[in-house]
């Protein structure tokens, strides 16, 4: 029986292939999704990478604050002697709007810049044990982790042979040009390295909460008055001021590692944060800018009972009468 052939007219439309304007619309459409997939990729790369550079931001801070709150805690933290005295009666804490004109001068020589636009610095202290502060090859550590060897503290309100922790903090750039938090100690009767602790901290605000002012022969007030920089009369330059300070309010800005990819976002909107006093700034470098708050409480430097206060004397000799 013969087989009956194809017709050449069905052969000729079982093999023919798409024409160009087939072609050109596949390849419009293609080129379309390719589009669309490429945008979405680029948009979620930048939101993570801007993510991943706040959650960055938001570490640097915390620790920060984290270092600064350990610190300021043990403020006038002292052991007692055998009569039950306090070995360290000085001043507890100390502070410049402006930064320390040098923050290796002894503590009784610190002195404030008088102008610019530096961050405000403070110097924290008390006597360093084993117990309160890193092992440094068998001395109590600094802010640096360097060790603290016993020294003539007499004249800084402690007594000789003492451990005196005496730790400045402030804000500067680093070798590479970062803004970072920096912290300069004492490693006895001088004073070890200025070192950077944690980088992209762009700007320290300190305020001091105060109590009312004491009256001669009345029981020393503990209630809050208000928060003051530390230039203001408040608190001035006197030892009696500055044991009136019952609370340091610490404000940091941080800004992220890198600038931050803008997306769909303006520069104006990427750079907006507000300050420490509350205002709205704006930045263009397209840094992420935050800022970040805590309130310390002296624990170690008002634990007493109230006592009577009389002027000239040891103000911080309420704390261990009897």
């Amino acid at each position: 029986m013969a087989v009956k052939p194809l017709s050449s007219g069905l052969s000729r439309r079982s093999q023919r292939g798409f024409s160009l304007v087939e072609l050109m619309v596949a390849l419009t459409i293609g080129l379309f999704l390719m589009g669309a997939v490429g945008i979405i990729y680029v948009n979620t790369s930048n939101s993570s990478r801007a993510s991943t550079l706040e959650s960055q931001m938001n570490e640097d801070a915390a620790l920060a604050l984290e270092l600064l709150q350990q610190q300021i805690r043990l403020a006038g933290f002292s052991n007692a002697d055998n009569t039950g005295a306090r070995r360290f009666s000085g001043r507890a804490v100390y502070g410049c709007d402006l930064g320390f004109a040098a923050t290796d001068a002894n503590f009784n020589a610190l002195a404030c810049n008088g102008a610019g636009t530096a961050s405000d610095a403070i110097s924290v202290r008390y006597e360093a044990t084993l117990l309160n502060s890193q092992d440094a090859a068998g001395d109590p550590g600094n802010c640096a982790h360097e060790g603290i060897a016993e020294w003539a503290a007499a004249g800084e309100g402690g007594i000789d042979n003492m451990r005196l922790a005496d730790n400045r903090y402030y804000v500067a750039a680093d070798a590479d040009g970062t803004p970072a938090l920096f912290c300069q100690g004492r490693t006895g009767a001088g004073f070890g390295d200025a070192t950077a602790l944690i980088p992209n901290i762009e700007d320290m605000q300190v305020q001091f909460a105060v109590t009312a002012l004491p009256v001669v022969d009345e029981v020393i007030p503990h209630q809050v008055a208000g928060y003051v920089n530390a230039s203001h009369d408040a608190l001035g330059d006197t030892a009696a001021n500055w044991s009136r300070v019952a609370a340091i309010r610490v404000c940091l800005i941080a800004r992220s590692a890198t600038p931050v990819p803008t997306g769909d976002n303006s520069l104006d909107d990427v750079g907006f944060y507000r300050g420490c006093n509350g205002e709205e700034l704006t930045s263009s470098d397209r840094y992420l800018r935050r800022a970040y708050v805590t309130t310390i409480q002296l624990r170690n430097a008002r634990p007493a009972l109230p006592a009577e206060w009389s002027l000239g004397a040891n103000p911080w000799a309420f704390l261990y009468e009897e």
